[in-house]
């Protein structure tokens, strides 16, 4: 049971509202920690009736820092309620309860028994003699009536340890001071961390003094170290180059890069799970989250490059500056971060939409219906003036390179960041952007400056695809690079260049492309059939006489062995597939596959099957001339119906 922010103990001063927790310190309020936990010891199988927190609270002297001790010490001390069986079976007369298996039904039988004989209402006078017939009734004590009744409740619950020892002092302020922090962090809009482009290379040189100067770490691996931290934790970021750095009109390497972590306020509105993920992130940046005996040289290092780390936070209608320093670092606990031991390539997606994307593009792939174009995910950054833009997806096919963006809608703030950085690479041609229908309005002003796919609910690869071809298709440019002559020259060697490999010495990627490039290529001696491939015409009639005169032993054969001896027989054809050598057997007028089912083909001579065809003719000839006996139609005779003239009586008389 974690504690609020408004919990905590906590002190604004200056201008700035800036925003100061109380952390304890190593030692401080020993004694009275070491009280609160005997407190909970001694109440260890205890109801929670007995737990008094004017007694807790009374261990600790201050009641608002004694509510999140307590609340703290809900890591290893909770609540839990007994089990009926269990309870049950410690009675030393067990009851005859039938099916009742809960304090739940039992209430309901109370209530039953109570509407029967007591018209539903029981006062003082006769509560007593009506709980002693019920308990009678199912062999139970008064007693024993009255705690099964109530039980499940919370005032019943039992507490109970979840560590097998009790923790000690030091233990709880740890965990308090991280859970301050982590309070603080949920009710933020953003994380703001200035670091050092520089503190790589700098204990480079320091660690290794006698290295080649010559080769150092750049700010590029401080990029790609936040990166790749921030992206795998699952928490929005921006990163930027200082002003500075830009404003003297130098093209040296930045000193100082600016990353913003965005907070629950900005994201979503709630802290609840990306708070936590905001406050992991926090703790691997100031370099906590390793402990001192195990933190490796890149963790060190990528802490000490921190100068500067403030968060803005917003509780009660206002906003305050909590600013992260040297000291507050010494305060917070430094276990070994559970996201150490994930695997390095563990794939977290920023959304549900880009997961689904990557899902059905990877799918549609393995069908060869991706047009050639390959797919990855959080690709280098693209430079802008003062910072850099890191597109959600990038795709590859050839020497063409095309980043995705997929916007989302969002905060107003955030449709405002995407717009201004997006207004600086509107000179870019090979960006493309996805953008859900309900905020076409919102991105309007970019709208004329970029490929736009939108999108309703889910991105449709299809959609990306159609949207590529449209804007950056080059099929004339890769009809230029085939080499026809050497194409030619290959096909008369081997004899047969089956279908999928036409596309790679052609350079298609699409059957409609395939059919144009290949007219280049054909010739008299030289042909190309859609699902066959290019093939000379004297390895074909080479191939059909052997396969013809092959067959003619056999007389028929299943298609499947056709397959396997063709393979076996002719290693031209191993490396082709069903439907290809199947095609090549329908080019031979001499050849037939009969299907006598979905399941079963045959392949046989044609020839061989003519006199059976003329016996099936003759047969049928014979059906026809026999006599055809009609069924006779029963003429009904008419009958001759005397219309009589319609007589109303005399209704006076």
């Amino acid at each position: 049971m974690r504690f609020s922010l408004q919990d905590v103990k906590k002190s604004v001063r200056g201008r700035d509202m800036s925003v100061s927790l109380h952390f304890l310190r190593s030692g401080e309020l020993h004694t009275e920690i070491e009280r609160l936990i005997d407190y909970h010891e001694r109440l260890l199988g205890q109801p929670q009736r007995c737990f008094s927190l004017d007694d807790a609270r009374a261990c600790i002297g201050d009641y608002r820092l004694a509510h999140c001790l307590i609340a703290t010490l809900s890591n290893w001390y909770n609540w839990r309620s007994r089990s009926w069986g269990d309870v049950i079976q410690q009675m030393t007369t067990p009851p005859t309860l039938g099916d009742i298996s809960s304090p739940i039904h039992l209430r309901l039988a109370l209530y039953t028994y109570v509407n029967i004989h007591y018209q539903g209402f029981l006062d003082t006078s006769t509560r007593a003699s009506a709980l002693q017939a019920l308990a009678e009734l199912y062999s139970l004590q008064v007693a024993d009536l009255e705690y099964l009744l109530v039980m499940d409740g919370e005032d019943e619950a039992l507490l109970v340890r979840s560590a097998s020892q009790p923790p000690s002092p030091q233990e709880v302020i740890a965990l308090y001071n991280q859970w301050t922090f982590e309070a603080a962090l949920f009710n933020a809009s953003n994380v703001h961390f200035v670091i050092d482009c520089n503190a790589f290379s700098r204990v480079q040189q320091r660690d290794d003094p006698l290295a080649n100067s010559t080769v150092v770490t750049g700010a590029g691996m401080v990029i790609k170290r936040l990166c790749y931290l921030a992206h795998r934790l699952g928490v929005y970021y921006d990163l930027a180059y200082d002003e500075r750095d830009f404003s003297s009109g130098t093209h040296a390497a930045p000193d100082r890069l600016h990353l913003t972590l965005y907070g629950p306020q900005e994201v979503t509105g709630v802290p609840q799970q990306y708070g936590i993920r905001l406050a992991r992130l926090c703790r691997l940046l100031l370099g906590y989250a390793i402990s001192k005996e195990g933190r490796t040289q890149r963790g060190h290092t990528l802490s000490n490059a921190v100068v500067e780390a403030k968060a803005t936070l917003h509780f009660l209608q206002r906003t305050y500056n909590f600013k992260m320093d040297s000291s507050l670092l010494q305060l917070l606990p430094s276990p070994v971060s559970r996201e150490q031991d994930a695997p390095p390539d563990a794939t977290v997606f920023d959304s549900s939409i880009e997961q689904s994307f990557s899902a059905a593009f990877v799918s549609l792939a393995s069908s060869q219906g991706v047009d050639g174009w390959r797919l990855e995910r959080e690709p280098e950054p693209l430079l802008l003036a003062s910072s850099i833009f890191i597109p959600d997806f990038a795709l590859t096919r050839g020497q063409r390179r095309i980043y995705v963006e997929i916007l989302g809608f969002w905060t107003p703030a955030y449709r405002e960041r995407k717009i201004q950085k997006l207004q600086q690479l509107q000179d870019r041609t090979d960006l493309l952007l996805a953008i859900p229908v309900e905020a076409k309005d919102a991105f309007a002003s970019i709208a004329a400056h970029f490929p736009i796919v939108y999108y309703n609910g889910q991105l449709s690869v299809t959609q990306v695809l159609q949207a590529l071809h449209n804007h950056y298709d080059d099929f004339a440019e890769r009809l230029e690079q085939i080499d026809i002559p050497q194409v030619r020259e290959r096909v008369l060697r081997d004899g047969l260049l089956p279908e999928r490999l036409c596309y790679e010495v052609l350079y298609c990627y699409r059957r409609s492309e395939l059919s144009l490039a290949a007219e280049r290529v054909v010739g008299a001696d030289v042909l190309f059939t859609p699902g066959i491939g290019f093939y000379s015409l004297a390895w074909l009639e080479q191939l059909k006489h052997s396969f013809v005169a092959w067959l003619r032993t056999v007389r028929a054969a299943a298609l499947s062995e056709v397959m396997q001896e063709a393979r076996r027989r002719w290693p031209e054809l191993s490396i082709c597939e069903d439907a290809t050598i199947e095609a090549v057997l329908a080019l031979w007028p001499e050849i037939q596959i009969r299907r006598a089912s979905i399941f079963e083909a045959m392949v046989e001579i044609v020839d061989e099957r003519e006199p059976e065809t003329e016996d099936v003719a003759e047969v049928l000839s014979a059906k026809v001339a026999k006599k055809v006996v009609r069924e006779k139609r029963v003429v009904t005779k008419k009958r001759n119906v005397v219309e009589q003239e319609a007589t109303q009586g005399d209704l006076w008389g």
